[in-house]
């Protein structure tokens, strides 16, 4: 098994090689800034679909933070649970047999 020592050779895009030591500030790598990009390309969708995710998952720690307990969400967590009961009530539902008809 291959043992690592305290400095650890980094590559990077412009092929140019750093020394890390335990000490040294992280430095964020492309795929690090790509992801982060990502993230927060999503994040509207992220709190959109949030309270559906928390149902389903409702023991992940990410519900601990403080921005799920905000008045603002919680009124917006409750205003997207209600439409999303109406949506699954059979008065707001075509009927299978009307379905048919329609083809």
């Amino acid at each position: 098994m291959e043992q690592h020592n305290d400095k650890r050779r980094i590559s990077h895009q412009s092929s140019k090689s750093i020394k890390l030591s335990p000490g040294d500030p992280i430095r964020p790598t492309v795929a690090e800034n790509a992801f982060v990009q990502v993230i927060m390309m999503f994040r509207k969708t992220f709190i959109q679909d949030s309270m559906l995710m928390m149902e389903l998952h409702p023991s992940y720690p990410i519900w601990q933070h403080s921005i799920f307990s905000d008045p603002a969400y919680l009124s917006f967590k409750r205003d997207m649970l209600q439409i999303e009961a109406q949506e699954h009530d059979p008065a707001h539902t075509i009927p299978p047999t009307m379905c048919a008809y329609a083809l």
